[in-house]
């Protein structure tokens, strides 16, 4: 295998006996693609492949061990970032191999169809949703200058979109920090976001979000830089997972959110560029 292989592989995580069991492979191998569980059952949407950007959509029965396709994104394209919202499945941003996306889009499960939505202000790629409280946040980022590729930037730009008007609001306070594929995830009532890629490369630091505030505040770090990683929650604790975009690492970690410390974890992760619910 070389570092531009592409995998179809899928695994999944015994609490009971502390182990990874492999489970029938996706029918698509893609990279930079969205994972989500919706309904019991697990999308694996758009991603890049030998044949470009993609905007298939294939979902995972877990009763049935099995794989099937639904109704394909209305536009190809991949490390962009998805939420759900009730019954539907939102996607944003990304990248279709020649350009930045501001686009979104929607999936409605219980009528297998995509629609478009209110795009957010600025393209970018690389960003991290997150659904709390009834209000979408897209949060970070790479924007690209089409025109001066020499300001191309990460960013700290937090978008907020109210899931019942369908519009996005700008006033959200920006991270402390410029980072594109953090980790990101609701817990105890505020937004977590950690690690990423930045301008120093590959990051460890975390973040929080207070919505009643509208600020943030500085956590502690991780002790492994990651990003392009998993950032989940799990009988109410917070885990992060592997790493792979600037390097691989398979090692997971579990915050303390009462000593404000992470800890390693025994569990291993068993892939290069893991995606996981």
């Amino acid at each position: 295998m070389t570092e531009t292989s592409y995998l179809s592989d899928c695994y999944k995580y015994n609490n009971s006996i502390n182990k990874w069991q492999s489970i029938k492979p996706m029918s698509t191998p893609r990279v930079d693609f969205s994972f989500v569980s919706l309904d019991s059952k697990l999308y694996a949407i758009g991603g890049l492949n030998d044949y470009g950007a993609l905007n298939s959509v294939e979902t995972y029965n877990k009763t049935t061990n099995t794989w099937k396709p639904v109704s394909s994104m209305n536009l190809p394209r991949f490390v962009f970032s998805a939420a759900i919202v009730n019954n539907s499945i939102y996607v944003c941003g990304g990248y279709n191999g020649t350009n930045n996306l501001k686009s979104c889009e929607y999936y409605s499960s219980n009528q297998d169809k995509w629609f478009n939505t209110t795009s957010m202000t600025i393209e970018r790629q690389g960003l991290s949703m997150v659904l709390h409280d009834g209000f979408i946040y897209a949060i970070g980022g790479y924007i690209i200058n089409n025109t001066d590729t020499t300001n191309n930037n990460y960013t700290n730009l937090v978008e907020k979109f109210d899931t019942k008007s369908k519009q996005w609001s700008p006033n959200t306070a920006n991270m402390q920090l410029s980072r594109q594929n953090p980790g990101s995830v609701s817990f105890r009532g505020k937004l977590y976001v950690c690690g990423g890629e930045g301008t120093n490369g590959d990051e460890k630091s975390c973040e929080t979000y207070d919505p009643k505030t509208n600020k943030w505040s500085t956590i502690a770090s991780m002790n492994d830089k990651r990003s392009n990683f998993n950032l989940l929650v799990n009988d109410n604790n917070l885990y992060a997972l592997g790493s792979s975009v600037l390097r691989f690492i398979d090692t997971a970690e579990l915050y303390d959110y009462i000593e404000d410390k992470w800890v390693y974890t025994t569990l291993k992760v068993p892939l290069k560029n893991p995606y996981g619910v």
